[in-house]
């Protein structure tokens, strides 16, 4: 189908079925689709193919070829629209081949078009010698698919020009068709494994803070959850419901008001809690959400959630949240950065691990209770580790590593050094290159997950399950050998992906690429430019390798379907690539400036292009694009 679509594009203009029609709007009935027409001296000519409905709008008395026209596709696929998909096709199938050499795509967003997802790609470049800017919307109604083109000369006065166009986007009209009840649906995987909450709808609602009890029994392997959100109102109308997403593992108890358990209907992996009455625009209601998960549920993959006897730890998206992870491209959403609060109960002898700074510590009547809050660093992902946890510090030039272990791994005392100083080095490392920050203690947690992953001041390392008890000496071998590029690159995680958060088109690039760049620059610094080079170039090996057909474009990667290796090879090589452009010192300035002016916020691809200036970008575009 889609080839069906890039056929009828690639050959527009073409000659009309009918003569043209002089109305203010063309409306489509079959598909329930309207649009006006920019200024009252165009026409439309409607033309049907195969499966296609396509729609030429142009003044009255002029010829095509003078690229003054705009033009409005119909057509269906046989399921569900995939639109980064089609807009990725539509690129590289038809507007490169038109555009040839000129092509430059200035922009591509993720927004709404008459409340359904949409993609807007805004291209330059020349068609027949004639300067041209071309903006093109695809939308998705389920299994349809409108695609909306407006063509700009630049040879033209472009204000008078995008206000009837902007007549034409405000004045778009489309019916929204009855469709069943979507399935419940396990949400995807969000670049390294992170359970996404894409099946959460839009909503008004945002979290601006979460206060979480978190009790756990090694006994019967559960953990329960309950957790306090403040829903804030962001929409100008009132809102009386609130739509909540919980990873599937998880099993929803109840939810709670004020004063008394509220109503809670689930539908499609979504669930809607009946608010004890309309919440008003800025305004803000509070409730709380009940929640377990056990231990032994073969839908728990290990590298993110583990609940034993012996311990637990949590890697991955767990709190309850009210917007969808992803934009309707597949890229990460833009949301508010919540503060987290993160309280334990626990067995007296067990200790919690967790992001942020520790505020008490109370153990009695067999039990233990800890906190934990988030404070200058807002962490993406609010993870934890439980366990019988004892603590071995290593402190230097200020900056502290606690390495915590069971009774079952063995660490002899060099080891602990080699993995402190390690750490510490790259830590001194990330804080010049991206700026200091009000950190100065960083955990380092023994589990039973797989590989390395860090997050805000918190580093999770696993090994596999029962290797402790039956050979403790390889624990230690373990410890003294992770890789010191893997370790830099999980620490530089404190900064790209906690303090600096990526979104919109690039942000899988962002968040892969540069903790990927820091442990190759880390090496460079501390042992010399001819290991940093050899580096860049087995890099460059590994994205050759990964991709030597058609090379994906990394700014165009969706961040739930990603290759973790291919980002973080071809994200280096562009990265040196535009060091080497811009010069040593520039290229130092303007990363520590994106880190820095962007902590706590959010990161995205035109901030990293400005940054970097426009020799950078010229040579990261055959990259990203």
């Amino acid at each position: 189908m889609i080839g069906i679509v890039l056929a009828v594009l690639a050959s527009l203009p073409a000659p009309q079925d009918t003569a043209p029609i002089d109305a203010p709007i063309y409306a489509n009935e079959a598909y329930g689709v309207s649009v006006p027409r920019p200024f009252d001296d165009w026409v439309f000519e409607p033309g049907v193919g195969r499966q296609t409905t396509t729609v030429i709008f142009h003044p009255r008395a002029s010829s095509l070829r003078e690229q003054l026209w705009g033009a409005l596709i119909l057509t269906t696929f046989p399921g569900p629209v995939l639109l980064r998909q089609v807009t990725d096709q539509l690129v590289a199938t038809v507007w490169r081949r038109q555009l040839g050499r000129t092509y430059a795509l200035l922009a591509q967003d993720s927004l709404s078009v008459d409340g359904l997802p949409a993609i807007r790609t805004l291209m330059s470049g020349a068609i027949n010698h004639l300067a041209l800017d071309v903006e093109e919307y695809a939308i998705a109604r389920d299994s349809d698919l409108i695609i909306l083109r407006l063509r700009y000369p630049l040879g033209l006065p472009r204000d008078s020009i995008a206000a009837g166009y902007r007549r034409v986007i405000d004045g778009l009209r489309i019916r929204v068709r009855s469709a069943p009840p979507p399935e419940p649906v396990t949400p995807p995987a969000l670049a390294d494994s992170v359970a996404t909450a894409s099946a959460v709808p839009r909503s008004p609602f945002v979290v601006p803070a979460y206060d979480a009890l978190v009790r756990y029994d090694p006994q019967a392997m559960r953990a329960d959850m309950a957790v306090r959100m403040d829903l804030a109102n962001s929409g100008d109308q009132p809102a009386d419901s609130a739509g909540l997403w919980l990873w599937s593992v998880f099993t929803l108890d109840s939810v709670r008001g004020i004063a008394a358990n509220l109503a809670v209907h689930t539908s499609g992996g979504v669930s809607w809690v009946r608010l004890p009455g309309a919440v008003q625009p800025q305004e803000s209601t509070t409730i709380t959400v009940f929640y377990h998960a056990t231990g032994g549920d073969r839908r728990l993959p290990a590298s993110l959630l583990g609940l034993t006897p012996a311990g637990a730890y949590v890697a991955t998206e767990w709190l309850p949240r009210t917007q969808p992870v992803l934009d309707s491209a597949g890229q990460v959403a833009q949301a508010l950065r919540a503060r987290i609060t993160l309280r334990f109960d626990l067995p007296q002898e067990w200790r919690a691990i967790a992001q942020g700074r520790l505020t008490s510590d109370a153990a009695s009547l067999g039990r233990r209770r800890m906190t934990w809050r988030t404070e200058d660093v807002t962490p993406a992902l609010a993870a934890f580790a439980l366990g019988p946890y004892r603590a071995l510090t290593r402190r230097e030039q200020g900056v502290a590593v606690s390495v915590w272990i069971t009774p079952a791994d063995s660490l002899s005392s060099p080891a602990v050094d080699s993995l402190a100083a390690s750490i510490q080095a790259a830590w001194r490392f990330c804080g010049r290159a991206f700026g200091r920050l009000p950190i100065d203690e960083i955990n380092v947690v023994a589990t039973d997950r797989t590989g390395v992953r860090g997050f805000a001041g918190l580093i999770l390392i696993g090994h596999s399950t029962g290797v402790r008890a039956t050979l403790p000496d390889s624990t230690a071998e373990h410890w003294r050998r992770p890789a010191f590029p893997v370790l830099a690159r999980e620490v530089a995680r404190t900064w790209w992906g906690n303090s600096v958060t990526a979104a919109g088109p690039g942000s899988a690039w962002i968040l892969e690429s540069f903790p990927a760049w820091v442990a190759v620059a880390a090496q460079g610094a501390l042992r010399g430019d001819t290991v940093r080079q050899r580096m860049v170039r087995e890099a460059e090996a590994t994205w050759r390798t990964l991709a030597p057909g058609r090379d994906t474009p990394l700014s165009l990667v969706a961040a739930s379907d990603t290759n973790a290796t291919l980002l973080r090879s071809k994200g280096v090589a562009a990265i040196e690539a535009a060091r080497r452009a811009v010069g040593e010192g520039r290229f130092r300035e303007a990363v520590l400036m994106l880190a820095v002016e962007h902590r706590n916020e959010w990161l995205t691809l035109d901030d990293v292009l400005a940054a970097f200036g426009p020799d950078a970008g010229a040579v990261l575009r055959p990259y990203l694009y």
